[in-house]
């Protein structure tokens, strides 16, 4: 019996020292392992991360370095390129350089860097972790607050697109209306410009002709003045009456028309004297004419003939001047010699004409500078509508982020001021670098990178002797949009940062929360640990 006893207790010393071995040695195999890459050690045969070897499980930590990368090496300083990982409980976790790795000098907040015993590490994590966990806890008051922001200014958003892709539909729509109507009053416009032009025409015609009439006239008064000389000068004052004289004579003489000045008689005399001026234009003959023309045939036994020495074409020209004077008398128009007479023959011709329709009336001029006006407002408006259109076009084409955060952010420019420079991006269009009135382009809008984490701006001003100028902007979350920390750097490669309510994303809300509440939930268990 005793012997039963002595052995089974000999057997349960033997099992927890075989567990006390088995989890040190687990322990020390994973030590330096970052959590996140605890699957990746967990096969018995396992691979360099670099692809060049294999080696199994029990090689890992064994203070001896098989892969070149230190894979197989993380909680030791064997391998040149290892990396040990720092828990920091209650702090932030840290990758050290392997070569730290039981030096005697505690680089790690939890003392794990020194796990051999010849130093003592106390743990400093909790102390040492207030300052980031009281950022970490602002962090998250300005993610939620700014979470709200972009909540609000999402919605905005898409508000503002639907309204501009309705506005846009619509401006097409009048743009297709408003064509209609340019090209119609274009076409009168036209027309109208075309009777105008054909007016002109008509008056140019008229004045060339009242040129050339007057220059007869001046000729004509040029030669009777001269032949009146001369005839005085041989035979004395002519016996034959004048012009003038005559051409009374003819007027009062007229056969079968009376002559006393009664308003009767006067209107007779105009109506006849305007029949007889129409046949001379016609060809048809008057009733008056026609009782002239018969007694003459009585008298002369049906001969009507010219006087010799006369010439046919000056007596139609006689016949004819005193039939227009006898119609001028009719209107009340005085006769006398020079360049009054043929104005107001011109004129009381004119007035003839155009009682008898001879020429169509004059254009509306108010009527064609309503049609002017109609087009060119018209023509101004399409004009307005068409670039309003391209513009809309041109903006609705870009990408603004998955719910179309970015849509606000089109229109706007920001502005950041370090050193003597002053920098200016605006987003979908160009980016610059201003000095005085010098400006630099850092680059044209190309896209956003990272998830719309970043934006990329290109082929900027080229640098002499170097490449062409870029910018990439950063985002981060903040509460309010604005462009800092400007940066250079490389060469003509520039780096800023813009914090924006855009990038307080609920999910990156729920990772601060979990880290911080993580921070708190290891740090009691720490502490229960070592109670």
């Amino acid at each position: 019996m005793k012997v039963n006893i002595l052995f089974l207790l000999f057997s349960l010393l033997i099992t927890n020292f075989s567990l006390i071995s088995s989890t040190k040695s687990s322990f020390i195999s994973l030590l330096g392992v970052a959590p996140q890459d605890e699957n990746y050690y967990k096969t018995e045969t396992i691979k360099c991360r670099n692809g060049s070897k294999k080696f199994a499980r029990v090689q890992l930590n064994d203070d001896f370095c098989d892969c070149p990368d230190g894979t197989d090496e993380p909680g030791t300083s064997a391998c040149p390129h290892g990396k040990f990982y720092c828990m920091n409980v209650g702090h932030l976790p840290v990758s050290l350089h392997s070569s730290k790795v039981n030096d005697g000098i505690c680089d790690c907040c939890d003392g794990s860097d020194e796990y051999d015993g010849e130093v003592k590490c106390p743990n400093t994590c909790w102390e040492a972790g207030k300052v980031t966990r009281d950022k970490l806890k602002k962090k998250i008051d300005i993610y939620k607050e700014g979470v709200t922001i972009r909540k609000k200014e999402v919605e905005q958003a898409k508000q503002a697109i639907a309204k501009d892709k309705e506005e846009l539909s619509k401006l097409k729509n009048n743009e297709k209306s408003l064509k209609g109507l340019v090209k119609n009053l274009k076409a009168r416009k036209e027309q109208i410009e075309k009777a105008e032009e054909k007016e002109r025409l008509v008056k140019e015609k008229e004045e060339m002709m009242k040129m050339a009439a007057e220059d007869k006239s001046d000729d004509e008064h040029k030669e009777s003045s001269s032949s009146t000389t001369l005839d005085s000068e041989n035979n004395g004052l002519s016996n034959e009456p004048s012009v003038d004289q005559q051409q009374k004579d003819e007027y009062e003489n007229t056969e079968g028309l009376p002559t006393d000045g009664s308003e009767s008689t006067e209107g007779l005399l105009r109506e006849e004297l305007g029949r007889l001026v129409a046949s001379r234009w016609t060809g048809e003959k008057t009733e008056h004419q026609v009782e002239e023309v018969s007694p003459n045939k009585d008298n002369n036994g049906g001969n009507n003939e010219i006087p010799e020495g006369t010439d046919d074409k000056d007596h139609d020209n006689s016949d004819g001047s005193r039939s227009y004077s006898l119609f001028l008398m009719s209107l009340g128009v005085t006769i006398l010699n020079g360049p009054s007479l043929l104005e107001k023959i011109q004129d009381a011709a004119q007035n003839l004409f155009q009682a008898i329709n001879l020429f169509p009336a004059p254009l509306d001029k108010l009527d064609a500078n309503r049609v002017r006006k109609d087009y060119e407002d018209s023509t101004t408006r399409l004009s307005d509508i068409q670039e309003r259109i391209a513009s809309l076009t041109e903006k609705l084409k870009h990408d603004f982020g998955m719910e179309k955060e970015f849509y606000f952010y089109y229109d706007q420019c920001f502005e950041t001021k370090q050193d003597k420079y002053v920098y200016k991006v605006c987003p979908f269009k160009d980016a610059s670098q201003e000095e005085g009135y010098h400006i630099t382009q850092l680059g044209q809008w190309e896209k956003f990178e990272n998830s719309y984490g970043s934006m990329l701006f290109s082929n900027g001003d080229g640098c002499w002797n170097g490449p062409d100028r870029s910018l990439k902007v950063k985002l981060r979350c903040g509460l309010k949009t604005e462009l800092t920390d400007v940066k250079e750097p490389s060469r003509c490669e520039y780096v800023a940062l813009m914090s924006t309510p855009i990038r307080c994303l609920e999910g990156k809300l729920e990772e601060l929360e979990r880290k911080l509440e993580s921070m708190y939930n290891e740090q009691l268990q720490g502490g229960h640990d070592e109670l």
